[in-house]
């Protein structure tokens, strides 16, 4: 027995470092730094690593808010008994692409058509593709702020609040018929 615990006591004291091997420790690390700490503050770099910033704007577009009435003629007088008649647009041809910051607002006017509104007083009708539901931007819409500033037909794309995601097929300005 006596035989056993000599050689554990042996192997104990041999795993132990030496004084030399205590002190080079010491001389690496500031005092009071444990080594874990005095590796981390090893002037070499071991990685080196790129940063990469983006910026990403998204335009929101709400919906318009106005009275149907407001499309209408000025009321007559009030002698006038008859109901004046909703005015007639007839669409002209705008072009691919329109400026995004001249969009104010947009309206829902049946399954593949939204009314785009400007700040000029224009309107814009724009044909949605066929597998889109127009009703689903009746709270307006959300796009991402192109290059170029504008939204173009067959590039854009317009998201509505609910998540799907449509392009325009066709641009096309309403003008009430004289």
């Amino acid at each position: 027995m006596a035989y056993v615990e000599t050689l554990l006591g042996v192997l104990l004291l041999s795993s132990l470092p030496l004084a030399d091997e205590r002190r080079s420790a010491a001389e690496e690390t500031p005092a009071g730094v444990p080594v874990q700490i005095g590796e981390a503050l090893d002037p070499r770099p071991e990685i080196v690593a790129q940063v990469r910033i983006e910026q990403r704007i998204i335009i929101r577009v709400p919906r318009q808010s106005f009275s149907r009435s407001s499309l209408l003629p000025a009321p007559p007088p009030p002698r006038r008994a008859p109901q004046p008649e909703l005015p007639k647009f007839e669409r002209r041809k705008v072009g691919k692409c329109l400026a995004m910051r001249d969009v104010t607002g947009v309206r829902v006017i049946n399954d593949d058509m939204l009314v785009l509104f400007m700040r000029d007083q224009r309107m814009i009708e724009a044909e949605l593709e066929r597998s889109c539901s127009a009703r689903e931007f009746y709270q307006g819409f959300y796009m991402e702020r192109s290059g170029d500033g504008r939204l173009c037909v067959d590039r854009d794309l317009l998201q509505a609040r609910s998540g799907s995601k449509c392009e325009v097929n066709k641009l096309r300005q309403l003008v009430p018929e004289d």
